[in-house]
């Protein structure tokens, strides 16, 4: 699932605007603009892969289900990639001399939701014969962390861990 909203506010003040249309203060607060640009998209289902015990399949196969949740539990009140794991390894058991009964992909686990608002506020300036543009913007306005995929090949050590930067890394201040 993906929704994009990208919206753009004109403010009514300046030169031919409703309010404020002439005098030194048009020229401050006319031409100002702002930007909205809003971008959800549900998480990709995950599948869970394991060695193959036969050399087919490109030397993959799936495991088999035990029937508990392919959750794993959390720690605290919110996941914590650095503490807890995402996916359950006593969800699964390695099949042996068979194929594994896990479906390739599993849409009731997913990745995170990819949750991003970007704001803009920019002015269009007028000034000996050129147009120029003065624009401030904010990438990740609410500095949400969304994390990458778990691992998940379950003959792994690291099955189910996140170990990947965040696809959308959170604000740095520097100074």
């Amino acid at each position: 699932h993906n929704i994009k909203i990208n919206s753009v506010f004109e403010l009514p003040f300046g030169a031919g605007r409703r309010w404020l249309r002439s005098g030194i203060a048009s020229h401050i607060a006319g031409g100002w603009r702002i930007a909205f640009i809003q971008a959800y998209t549900s998480g990709l289902p995950i599948g869970v892969t394991t060695n193959a015990p036969l050399n087919i399949f490109n030397g993959t196969n799936r495991p088999n289900v035990t029937g508990a949740d392919w959750r794993a539990p959390i720690a605290g009140s919110e996941f914590d990639p650095t503490v807890d794991r995402f996916l359950n390894r006593a969800a699964f058991v390695q099949p042996v001399g068979e194929l594994g009964n896990a479906p390739r992909i599993n849409g009731d686990v997913r990745r995170f939701w990819n949750l991003t608002e970007n704001l803009s506020v920019g002015k269009s300036i007028k000034a000996a014969g050129l147009d120029m543009d003065l624009r401030i913007e904010a990438f990740n306005l609410f500095n949400r962390v969304i994390w990458g995929a778990p691992n998940t090949d379950f003959t792994n050590n690291g099955f189910g861990l996140i170990t990947s930067l965040p696809v959308v890394p959170p604000r740095v201040a520097t100074s």
